[in-house]
């Protein structure tokens, strides 16, 4: 059945897909369902815009509650390895790359702040599972400072940058790092501590990733003359991303290892996952806390000189060992 939409609502619309604030978004929402005719054909569009309408009006309530002391969205539970926030423009694709690489179903449109809550999912690289949390768009009109505190408490910082705009590319990357850098976040390649420094400072390791890589021959060009290691992938043909996912890996400075019974065949299903540097004694804290005070010896498979060499609490351990722990 045709729509038959109005002139006031085809207006609405176009101010929806034009606005650069949630409050105008919500506004030109308003205008169109207020506007859109109501019968069988519009059903779907009615039913869509309500939704819109409610998602906005949430995080407007959820915002004037967390200015009144409360919390907002400002924490996002961490699960598996690490957890990796995607911070971009936007319409940069950020909501595209978690639907095609976790269980999450983030609202994905060709209109800006579609996103509008922190939005977490699982990927996994290879046995290792990682989260993946979609941010609501970066900016210069108005930012809810919950997105900030985000990145700030993050493990890496993946900024994304659509390659659909690439002679904007520069200038919105430029953009991404001031504000963040405004808001007492340093992004580094490597981070030297996860403390904060001096005025409150705290270093995030951050990535680059460039979305929608169908669309130019030549991106590793690209990546080369930004400030961050990177990786160009595409969401709809799959093209990189499985780069992108060892790229997280080692981003998060993580290593994996198993663990195996004496006399038994190791585990080999579901890694812990330890920060770079571990120790055998780290691992046996993390496997079981109460053996480390009965703690007899250990023996490793992997990056051993032998399999099975038993090695003192303090061998640091390498990704992929394997741990066998005695106690006494």
């Amino acid at each position: 059945m045709p729509a038959n939409l109005t002139p006031q609502f085809i207006k609405a619309r176009e101010r929806s897909h034009k606005a650069t604030t949630p409050e105008e978004k919500l506004a030109a929402l308003e205008d169109m369902l207020a506007t859109i005719p109501k019968h069988k054909g519009t059903t779907k569009m009615v039913g869509d815009i309500r939704k819109q309408i409610g998602k906005l009006r949430d995080v407007s309530l959820r915002a004037k509650k967390g200015r009144g002391g409360g919390t907002g969205y400002d924490h996002v539970a961490k699960e598996g390895a690490g957890q990796a926030v995607l911070v971009g423009a936007p319409n940069s694709g950020k909501s595209s790359l978690v639907a095609a690489l976790t269980n999450a179903r983030p609202e994905v449109a060709d209109y800006p702040f579609s996103t509008l809550v922190p939005v977490p999912g699982m990927m996994r690289f290879e046995d290792v599972p990682m989260q993946l949390v979609d941010l609501p768009p970066l900016s210069v009109e108005y930012t809810e400072p919950w997105v900030y505190s985000l990145i700030r408490a993050a493990d890496v910082a993946l900024i994304v940058l659509g390659l659909d705009e690439l002679d904007l590319l520069e200038g919105r990357l430029e953009e991404i790092l001031l504000w963040i850098e405004e808001r007492r976040i340093e992004l580094v390649v490597d981070r030297l501590s996860s403390e904060e420094g001096a005025d409150h400072v705290i270093q995030v390791p951050a990535r680059i990733v460039l979305t929608k890589a169908d669309l130019v021959r030549d991106a590793a060009t690209v990546l080369a003359g930004l400030p961050f290691p990177g990786v160009a992938v595409s969401a709809l043909s799959g093209k990189g991303l499985d780069g992108f996912a060892r790229m997280t890996f080692d981003a998060l400075k993580v290593i994996r290892i198993y663990t195996k019974l004496p006399g038994k065949k190791p585990d080999l299903k579901e890694p812990y996952a330890l920060p770079a540097g571990s120790t055998a004694l780290d691992a046996v804290r993390i496997v079981h806390g109460e053996f480390a005070e009965r703690l007899k010896y250990v023996r490793i498979w992997g990056s051993g000189r032998f399999d099975g060499q038993q090695v003192p609490s303090d061998y640091r351990l390498a990704d992929g060992d394997i741990v066998e722990i005695h106690v006494g």
